[in-house]
């Protein structure tokens, strides 16, 4: 039996905007709150798994997925093909095209017309809480004791954050996303022409950084003469905010054990008792642009115009994953030849290299329904895509198809595109996952040492990426776009650091106060 595909369409923007508050068809069932926690009896709702699953009797598991591409290619399927050997199972692929994901997945729970197992955004979007609300996704704590390699490379904290209702029930598996303390990729080329003598642990302290700036942007670093280059490449992020140019530096790792004040816990941005934390972040990225380090354009661009200004040598540093370090420089040595891209971390203020991780270490979650006559096997398929079987050909792929061994090492065809196969499944931790398999091994052996030495000292905020409900306030979320535009104009120069004490003031009466306390009671929930 062959396993089937379906491409569905995008749906209207009206139907879309119908459909974002509601999210039921699901009902009660299979899967209903209510299923046992681990090594509890099943006392109705999901049946509690006694053991591993019979795959004698061949099953077919539909996946709503999110991918770039909508059709699965040859090389993607011959993974699969592997997969649908050892597990006894067929694949259904339900791929709307990624623009429209969320519409169809919104469109596909209200019609009741869902997956076994579904990609959702995040464990905070919305369709996934309603989800869970409704009934339509279900725990799936009794079958994780035989998914042995999903718990063995999952965070912890990716773990609690799916506690959704707090009631100790799971209600979805991770797509692991790397947790990781990112650094900057700079122009190592610059660096010599200006006399900088990198330590070999490649760690600079924040006078260090400021120098490289400075000498970056006033001492023509590319020799060309010109008084043309900058210092720091920034760009606006999601929010449409630019990112301070250090953070963690100066001890503002997200939301820790409070150290005073009247809550217990509290991270830095918010601290009314201790301001200087957050400020001096701001008057970091205050004083580099106000003397010129930081590209001009960076409050107006996107993070692609960003790239490809480093690219050209407009600007020598910018924040980013040690693994694309290859791919600028490729790119830049078209535009100048003496393009070399190196990477650097930078030091906190005693002198130790840690940096707050992004949310939950998770970039999605796959949920499994009420629809899933046969979950465990659903869950399988994620397991087996993470065992070392399994993993070995999601990481590189399948021998034979996108690559072949030539005296050792991995030559791959051109040809071969496989744009599924890393967007199911990650490890905890195999920062190796994301480095281009096609680089020269040792090229991956020195790309490897920068991303491990990311993970190596990331710090987890306590608050697992979770929003109060407070935050939905309309007043809270009416002076958020004061806030936003206020932090904006601080650290553009254009206001005094100061201001931001009348700002994190008005913040507090706005809804502010309520936020913190909201927060805190959360995290106390997650703290065992």
């Amino acid at each position: 039996m062959r396993g089937s595909f379906r491409n569905t369409l995008s749906i209207g923007f009206v139907t879309t905007m119908l459909l974002l508050s509601a999210c039921s068809g699901g009902g009660a069932g299979v899967g209903e709150p209510g299923a046992p926690g681990p090594g509890e009896s099943s006392k109705g709702g999901t049946p509690a798994a006694s053991g591993p699953a019979d795959k004698s009797k061949r099953v077919t598991i539909k996946i709503m997925a999110n991918f770039s591409e909508a059709n699965i290619t040859p090389a993607d399927k011959a993974l699969f093909d592997k997969l649908k050997a050892a597990l006894n199972v067929d694949l259904e692929w339900v791929v709307p095209p990624s623009t429209g994901y969320k519409e169809q997945l919104q469109l596909s729970l209200v019609s009741g017309d869902y997956a076994d197992l579904v990609m959702f955004p995040s464990e905070t979007d919305e369709t996934f809480l309603n989800a869970v609300k409704e009934g339509i996704v279900i725990p799936v704590n009794p079958y994780l004791d035989q998914l042995k390699n999903i718990k063995q490379h999952t965070y912890d904290i990716s773990w609690e954050a799916l506690e959704t209702n707090r009631d100790g029930k799971i209600y979805g598996v991770p797509r692991t996303s790397v947790a990781r303390n990112d650094g900057f990729i700079i122009r190592e080329d610059w660096l010599k022409n200006i006399g900088f003598k990198m330590p070999e642990n490649r760690e600079v302290t924040i006078d260090q950084f400021t120098e490289i700036l400075r000498k970056f942007t006033f001492e023509d670093p590319d020799k060309n003469g010109k008084n043309d280059t900058y210092g720091f490449a920034g760009y606006l992020n999601g929010s449409k905010m630019i990112d301070p140019i250090l953070s963690s530096q100066f001890g503002n790792l997200g939301w820790q054990k409070s150290t005073g004040g009247e809550f217990e816990y509290m991270t830095p941005m918010y601290d009314k008792n201790n301001t200087k934390i957050y400020k001096d972040v701001l008057a970091y990225t205050q004083m580099a642009f106000k003397e010129g380090l930081v590209d001009p354009d960076s409050p107006v661009i996107e993070r692609s115009a960003s790239i490809e200004r480093f690219e050209r040598g407009i600007s020598g540093i910018r924040y980013e994953f040690s693994g694309n370090m290859t791919g600028s420089e490729t790119r830049g040595k078209k535009i100048n030849p003496n393009t070399d891209i190196e990477y650097i971390f930078i030091q906190d203020r005693e002198g130790k290299l840690k940096g707050a991780a992004y949310g939950t270490a998770t970039f999605g979650v796959w949920g499994v329904t009420n629809k899933a006559k046969e979950p465990q096997r659903a869950l399988e398929v994620l397991d087996w895509l993470l065992s070392d079987e399994g993993w070995n050909m999601v990481k590189y792929g399948v021998e034979g198809v996108e690559y072949n061994m030539v005296n050792g090492e991995r030559q791959y065809n051109p040809d071969a595109k496989a744009p599924w196969r890393k967007n199911i499944v990650r490890r905890a931790n195999d920062g190796d996952f994301f480095i281009p398999t096609n680089l020269p091994e040792k090229e991956r052996q020195q790309i490897k040492r920068w991303v491990d030495r990311s993970i190596e000292t990331v710090v987890f905020s306590l608050d697992k990426g979770y929003i109060p409900p407070a935050a939905k306030k309309p007043e809270y979320m009416d002076f958020k776009l004061i806030w936003d535009e206020t932090i904006t104009k601080i650290m553009i120069g254009e206001l005094p650091v100061d201001e931001f004490d009348k700002l994190l003031a008005q913040w507090y009466k706005k809804g502010g106060e309520e936020y913190v306390k909201q927060m805190n009671e959360y995290i106390k929930s997650t703290q065992k």
